[in-house]
């Protein structure tokens, strides 16, 4: 074996590696990126502060002790609802996802079954959102400080009963909150990742020297190429929704709003790619560019993880993406049918898909390709 060959194929291969701009994100940035994304999210679990909304219908002395305690917890952060509040419109108008109810007669429950009375108990009603990973650790915490407190109780095991609500009139399970961020997800992935490799080719051969002889126009090019992703958007929609209904068994509300959060979802990301792809020189980059694009909004916009789970700051992030905005309005239009949540979070995409198609409008020329 000649060690002269071998450095030889070595350093060709060293130097198309170093030149693969793609290779190069997915070998070092890739990876460090998960390790601080999940790091952020994961590392200071035991130190996020869940909303722990609290309407005490006793208002005893017993029921203040109990609000008291629960503010004692670092793991909740309680905020009081007044008892005048219809709870259910509180919880929609204020996009509440967790209450606990304290009951008329807890004082008086409680004083009974410690008087020997084995049959008097109380339970402790709690309306949540079951699709929210949030809910369940909320649950899991106020769960075990009930059983402290039963073990308190001398001879008693079973006096307060924590009686979990959904706060949907229909049950739901996980799947059918998750299928609704995939959606979005792919859409934003085939939109960018599609228009960038197209785009980016297409000038390596030229072919955007040569538009510049033709008539066509700038906004014609580009809303052309917005329709096609919007086609592709709508196959890949047709096939996600057709696994989840045949494996799954889920079905969804489907309805014009729905179908507009996509239609401007598709335009926005096919947009906001034909703008950042006039960056790339070579179409090894393309790859690189559109990971930029797209990952951390996958992980930051709620397709996976609840984002009210992540750390202040996090949530902040979050909220700024596009992408949560395309969730929220999918999961309110679909699951929920809320048409009025629904909306407000289409409008906000609908305003970006405009821009980027303005921008793209004015800042695309054939003889700068």
């Amino acid at each position: 074996m000649d060690p002269v060959r071998i450095w030889s194929v070595f350093n060709i291969t060293l130097k198309g590696f170093l030149r693969d701009k793609g290779g190069l994100f997915f070998t070092f940035l890739f990876p460090i990126m998960l390790i601080l994304l999940f790091g952020f999210i994961f590392s200071e679990t035991d130190e996020v502060e869940y909303p722990m909304h609290i309407q005490d219908l006793d208002g005893t002395e017993m029921s203040v002790n109990l609000t008291e305690m629960l503010k004692g917890i670092s793991s909740f952060d309680v905020k009081m609802i007044s008892t005048d509040e219809d709870l259910d419109i509180y919880l929609k108008d204020n996009d509440i996802n967790f209450v606990l109810v304290i009951p008329n007669g807890y004082q008086d429950s409680l004083m009974d079954r410690m008087k020997g009375d084995r049959n008097s108990t109380v339970d402790l009603t709690v309306k949540y959102d079951p699709s929210r990973s949030s809910s369940q650790v909320k649950l899991s915490i106020l769960n075990g400080v009930l059983q402290e407190m039963n073990t308190r109780i001398e001879g008693v095991e079973d006096t307060i009963i924590l009686e979990p609500e959904s706060i949907f009139t229909e049950d739901f399970e996980y799947i059918d909150f998750f299928i609704p961020g995939v959606l979005g997800m792919t859409v934003m992935t085939g939109a960018v990742f599609g228009t960038i490799f197209g785009d980016s080719e297409m000038r390596q051969k030229g072919i955007f020297r040569k538009l510049s002889t033709t008539p066509i126009t700038r906004g014609e090019w580009i809303l052309s190429t917005m329709l096609f992703q919007l086609f592709a958007a709508a196959l890949s929609a047709v096939v996600i929704l057709l696994v989840g209904f045949l494996v799954f068994g889920t079905t969804f509300y489907w309805n014009p709003i729905a179908i507009l959060v996509l239609v401007f979802e598709a335009f926005f990301f096919t947009g906001l790619a034909m703008l950042l792809v006039r960056f790339i020189k070579e179409a090894q980059s393309a790859s690189a560019l559109g990971n930029v694009i797209t990952f951390p909004m996958m992980f930051l916009s709620g397709t996976f993880f609840n984002v009210e789970g992540m750390p202040d700051f996090l949530q902040v992030i979050a909220k700024a993406l596009p992408l949560y905005y395309v969730n929220e309005g999918l999961r309110e239009a679909m699951i929920f049918n809320n048409y009025v949540e629904a909306t407000y979070n289409m409008l906000i995409v609908a305003a970006l898909a405009f821009v980027v198609f303005i921008a793209g409008v004015l800042f695309t020329t054939w003889r700068q390709d």
